[in-house]
């Protein structure tokens, strides 16, 4: 199997002028190319932390990452930039939508950044729309949609490009059974179709224990 993630963090410390938070120390992570692995804990542990790291989003850590084969030490800002819209879907909480365009032009957004649109086909785009239930919002914009019609919107941003690694952080947390079904079952989909890698952080155990790896992270003294 392809290792495609080899993370080993040895502290990851929050400062503030009065305190000093340190999570996830000593931490570990080996992740092979089609996995779906989810992260549960308690809140404070270090979830989303642990997800902005492996999406690049947050370098400022003690210890070393492998990606796709390469150390991100050695990656520059255009490169971590060109991976984070081609290589990387983001499924996160502090994804917001722009709300001066419509929910089509949110999804499309990763589009404008991309420098090749060979991988993006016009179905892509009717099918997870489709598949997910907002073809009728698709030309309203942000603040006309319900919390769960965002959070939908934000997870067909997400995948759009078909990326090779999907992070998710509690993609499930503002919806109905229904359409918590939908989003799982696309997004596994898209692990058994085009063999991409799944992490979720989630607080939904029934969510977390459909994956094939379920991590915990403690809090530790």
């Amino acid at each position: 199997m392809n290792k495609i993630i080899d993370l080993n963090i040895q502290e990851k410390v929050y400062k503030s002028k009065k305190s000093q938070l340190s999570i996830l120390n000593n931490f570990k992570l080996e992740v092979y190319a089609g996995e779906k692995i989810s992260i549960v804990g308690e809140s404070g542990v270090g979830k989303t932390t642990l997800l902005n790291i492996l999406g690049l989003l947050d370098v400022n850590y003690n210890g070393t990452y492998t990606l796709f084969g390469s150390l991100t030490d050695d990656l520059n800002a255009s490169q971590l930039a060109q991976w984070r819209n081609q290589k990387i879907g983001f499924i996160l909480q502090e994804s917001a939508l722009i709300n001066s365009l419509t929910i089509e032009d949110n999804i499309k957004l990763p589009l404008l950044y991309a420098k090749s649109g060979e991988k993006y086909k016009s179905e892509d785009f009717e099918n997870i729309t489709n598949a997910i239930g907002i073809k009728s919002i698709l030309k309203k914009k942000p603040l006309e949609c319900s919390t769960g019609e965002k959070s939908r919107a934000v997870f067909a941003r997400g995948v759009i490009m078909k990326p090779q690694l999907i992070l998710c952080d509690e993609p499930t947390a503002s919806l109905d059974v229904d359409n918590k079904e939908r989003i799982v079952s696309l997004l596994f989909k898209m692990n058994q179709d085009f063999n991409t890698t799944i992490i979720t952080a989630t607080h939904d155990l029934e969510v977390a224990n459909r994956h094939e790896k379920v991590i915990h992270l403690e809090r530790r003294a």
